[in-house]
This record gives structure tokens, sequence and C-alpha cells, in this order.
């Protein structure tokens, strides 16, 4: 019960590391709200969390209006909040740099990094109005250690990253925390937007885990475990890091 008497509020946590954050949060004791674009979705995992401290609010992050009316809700139903992830996103397809049609470069900015604009504008008042709290930023180690064929995914994570740092230093002293993890490659329902097929999926899980020292992709788990520290009162004294989560791809 590490976060009891705390209230999270998660995006993208329909699937992936989003849903393993909300069900590892609610074990932890706090309340949490599962926001993702898919209600339905959220609506499930908010169910499997249970026992009435879990809701599912739908909300476009990519969209000011939208994002203002999920915090609205969320706030209302909570009476505030104290623990922000912002981890909804979207991947690319492996592409050489020149050749990423440029609706799909918009839309990668406009949800990995005009979010956190939005989320900012409307959702840290929450946090400064309950006397502060933690925002976790899910990056990638793609920021670190670009792979390529991924230029445009790596560049919004990179600015994830920045977004962070200039985040944890502006809203220290609302007592505000503000840090990011990044993740290695995990097999998730966007590792499989990222190819045709299961077969070429199963080929790349492949060929990455011989770049991971660890020799296994990411899980949720490990990524909810990392999120449950920053988000406890054990990191109050911890802000403005990035924290690779990645099996020592850094390293090795």
């Amino acid at each position: 019960m590490r976060l009891n008497g705390k209230t999270a509020l998660i995006t993208g946590a329909g699937s992936g590391y989003g849903a393993e954050m909300a069900r590892r949060f609610r074990a932890e004791g706090a309340r949490v709200a599962c926001v993702d674009l898919n209600l339905d979705a959220a609506r499930q995992v908010a169910a499997e969390a249970g026992n009435g401290a879990a809701i599912a609010v739908q909300c476009d992050v990519a969209d000011g209006p939208s994002v203002a009316a999920m915090v609205k809700e969320v706030d209302a139903q909570f009476g505030g909040f104290d623990v922000l992830i912002n981890n909804a996103a979207i991947t690319q397809h492996p592409s050489r740099t020149g050749r990423t049609p440029e609706a799909e470069v918009d839309r990668l900015f406009a949800i990995n990094v005009k979010s956190l604009y939005h989320m900012a504008a409307h959702a840290l008042p929450v946090l400064r109005r309950v006397g502060g709290g933690s925002v976790i930023n899910i990056a990638s180690v793609t920021a670190l250690r670009p792979r390529p064929g991924m230029t445009w995914y790596n560049a919004t994570k990179a600015a994830v990253i920045s977004i962070t740092q200039s985040m944890a230093g502006e809203f220290a002293p609302d007592r505000i925390r503000v840090n990011a993890i990044a993740p290695a490659v995990g097999r998730t329902p966007m590792f499989s937007e990222m190819f045709k097929d299961e077969a070429e999926a199963d080929a790349a899980h492949d060929r990455l885990v011989t770049t991971i020292p660890l020799g296994r992709l990411c899980r949720p788990t490990d990524i909810a475990a990392a999120a449950v520290y920053l988000s406890s009162d054990e990191a109050e004294y911890v802000t403005g890091i990035i924290m690779p989560i990645d099996g020592g791809r850094l390293v090795g």
C-alpha cells in the first residue's frame, strides 16, 4: 500500500504500460482515473482494478478541449489528483527519415508532444491546488540511444525528455516533482502497430532481444514498478531525472 491515499490520472490506460500501471497503482492503494481514447478498453481496465476506486474517462490527448473536459470530470469525481502519468503515445512505422508521410509526422508530434502542453495547461493547476504531487512522463530509451528508421518517433521522445527537465525546474516551487521513465521496447500493442503482420513482429522481436544485455524486451510490470516508486513518498526528493528501464541497452 505504498500509494495509499493518493489519486492518479493515467493516460493511455486502456492497454500496455498504462493498463499495467493502473492495475499496480490500485494494488498499492491509489485511486486511479484510467484515461484512454478507447473508452471500452479503459472501462475494462478500471473494472479489473475494481473496488469502485478506479474510473474510466475518454479523452483525445491531442485535443485541448477534450483534455480540459477529461480533467474536469476526473476532478469532479475524485476531488483532485496528485499523480499525473502522461503515458498515451503512438509509434511510427519504420522508414527512412525523408519518407515518413508528413501526416504521420504531424500525428506523432500532436499525440506524443503537444499532449504534454494540453495536460500542463489543464491538469497541472489541479496538482497546484492540492499542494503538489508527482508527474511522470513516459519517454523512451530511443531518445537517448536512437535506432535508425525511427527518426520522428525518437524525436518526439527526445522532446519529452527536454520538457520533463524544464518542467521539473519550473514546478519545483509548487512541490510538483516531474520525472520521466525511458523504457526499452516492449511487446505491447504499440509494438504490433509498427509491423505489417505477426511474422514481421516476431522477427523484429528476436532481433531486438539481441541488443539488450538482460536478454528480453521490457515488460509492463517493469514500467509499473518504476512508476510506483516515482509516485511514492520514497521519491519525495527526486525530480528532473530520466530513469531508463532498458535491460542495459544504454550500456550494451
